[in-house]
Parts: C-alpha cells; sequence; structure tokens
C-alpha cells in the first residue's frame, strides 16, 4: 500500500496571486485532489508560492510530476516534484575507471613537443 507520501507532490513557483482555488483546479486536471495545502506567512497570511498536493495514488502524483511541470500560469512556470522525503532516487550514471594502460591524457605528448620545441629554441636563442 503505498503511503501518502508516496502520492504528495510540491508545487513550487506558484504566483502570488493565484487562489488555493485556482491551483487545485489545476492540479485536478491530473487526477482527484485529496487535500491540498497553500504554505502561507504567519504573519501577513500571504502565500509563499509554494505548496503541497496530496493525490489518490502513486501513478497519480508521477502523472502530476510529469504533466505539471512546467505548466505556467500567468508567465511563472510550476515546478512540480517530491517532496524531499520521498523524491525518487535517480540512479547515477557508473562510469568505470579506464585501466592505467588504457589511459592515456588527451594532448599529452603534443604538450610535450611543445615545451620541447620552445626549451630548444629558447635555449638557442641566448646561444
Amino acid at each position: 500500500m503505498a503511503t501518502s507520501q508516496n502520492r504528495c507532490v510540491f508545487v513550487g513557483n506558484v504566483p502570488y496571486d493565484t487562489t488555493e482555488e485556482r491551483l487545485i483546479e489545476i492540479c485536478e486536471e491530473v487526477g482527484p485532489v485529496v487535500s491540498f495545502r497553500f504554505v502561507k506567512d504567519r504573519e501577513t497570511g500571504k502565500t509563499k508560492g509554494y505548496g503541497f498536493c496530496e493525490y489518490k495514488d502513486e501513478e497519480t502524483a508521477l502523472s502530476a510530476r510529469r504533466n505539471l511541470q512546467g505548466y505556467e500560469i500567468n508567465g511563472r512556470k510550476l515546478r512540480v516534484n517530491f517532496t524531499d522525503k520521498n523524491r525518487e532516487q535517480t540512479p547515477q550514471k557508473q562510469v568505470a575507471a579506464p585501466e592505467e594502460a588504457d589511459y592515456q591524457p588527451t594532448g599529452l605528448h603534443i604538450a610535450i613537443t611543445a615545451i620541447s620545441s620552445r626549451r630548444a629554441t629558447t635555449d638557442g636563442d641566448h646561444l
């Protein structure tokens, strides 16, 4: 069974004049919204430009991340991702280290030749 954390997405870069109702409508374009929480400043009560949307299942949350990422509202593009606690781990591409015998820095022989030529020319100039 999926936990609520696997069903919850962060919705950021929301224009400050966007209402919670409008943002819920946008989030519902990918599926039913279980809950939505707009983060507000405690002192002013104004939104901070981001919130958290909980969907009924993980598949709908994945769809929201794919389909609402970059959704434009009043000239701003939404940023949608999983919350820190449940962010999907993207596998890092592992690059095998070259065998020491196979490793040859690109251009090393050219650099050595250039330095040797410069020294020969410079040394010859002082004669």
